[in-house]
């Protein structure tokens, strides 16, 4: 199951803006087959007119594969040029694929005001550190709908769908890159500015390959401009599947004051 990072959807209840850079540390982790990934991703938001945000991310990544290959693991997925022992290297360190986006607000019949999200994995990464990045080209439509529950408790529901392009390169066949949908849910508790608890869960089903992770994230403001968020993720499917069994996160969000909206204007 090749790793993708979740839709960065704009969350106005907690004044965050639409122009913004994300700095983020994460620390993946399989025991029972002692993966280890370090990675440094940076995300930036862009304006995008009245009401969207374009998003640009580039990740530089460390995988430790322990005494267990891609290859090992998963023998169907390797090409022609990977049978004789590809990936030759333990440990390796490379620069992950470079994702572009767009998110915004569209209305759609019966399920009213809803947001959508447009995101393009472009054949940057290294086929070398699968399944975290690659030389594929992974397109991702997504749905949001945002339900109010309380004053600052609001539920989010999403769905969409994953065409997964074939690597560019013989390393790896198309059984590598599976297509499939995505059903998730989320809990949000917004406690002030750049203040927010949230709660999330997600289902993926690419040509039955599954994956069922919770994640628990608390941001926190940091300075006038700024929010300091922690983030753990658990995966529950089975071992087979999961590029990880568990994902660590500490990030900097960093805002201008410019393309902030109003709080009060936000508040029920």
């Amino acid at each position: 199951m090749p790793h993708l990072d979740a839709i960065p959807w704009f969350t106005p209840a907690d004044s965050t803006s639409r122009l913004a850079l994300v700095v983020e540390i994460n620390r993946f982790h399989d025991p029972k087959f002692d993966w280890n990934l370090s990675r440094v991703l940076l995300t930036a938001v862009l304006p995008a007119g009245d009401d969207a945000t374009f998003f640009l991310r580039l990740p530089h990544m460390t995988f430790d594969t322990g005494n267990i290959t891609v290859a090992q693991r998963w023998p169907w997925v390797i090409g022609e040029e990977g049978k004789d022992g590809w990936p030759h290297e333990k440990r390796m360190s490379s620069f992950g694929q470079i994702e572009v986006g767009v998110t915004g607000p569209v209305k759609l019949p019966l399920t009213g005001g809803v947001d959508y999200a447009l995101a393009l994995g472009l054949p940057t990464g290294s086929d070398r550190v699968y399944p975290f990045s690659s030389t594929s080209l992974p397109l991702r439509l997504e749905l949001k709908k945002i339900v109010p529950l309380a004053r600052r408790t609001h539920l989010g529901l999403v769905a969409g769908y994953l065409s997964n392009m074939d690597s560019g390169r013989d390393n790896l066949t198309s059984e590598a890159f599976p297509s499939g949908y995505h059903l998730g849910a989320s809990l949000d508790f917004y406690r002030g500015p750049g203040s927010r608890l949230g709660v999330t869960y997600d289902f993926h089903d690419r040509k039955s390959r599954l994956s069922q992770m919770v994640q628990v994230q608390w941001w926190l403001p940091w300075g006038d401009s700024g929010s300091l968020g922690f983030k753990v993720a658990r995966e529950l499917q089975g071992t087979l599947d999961r590029p990880a069994a568990w994902y660590f996160t500490v990030g900097w969000r960093f805002d201008s004051a410019k393309y902030r909206p109003q709080v009060a204007a936000t508040e029920p």
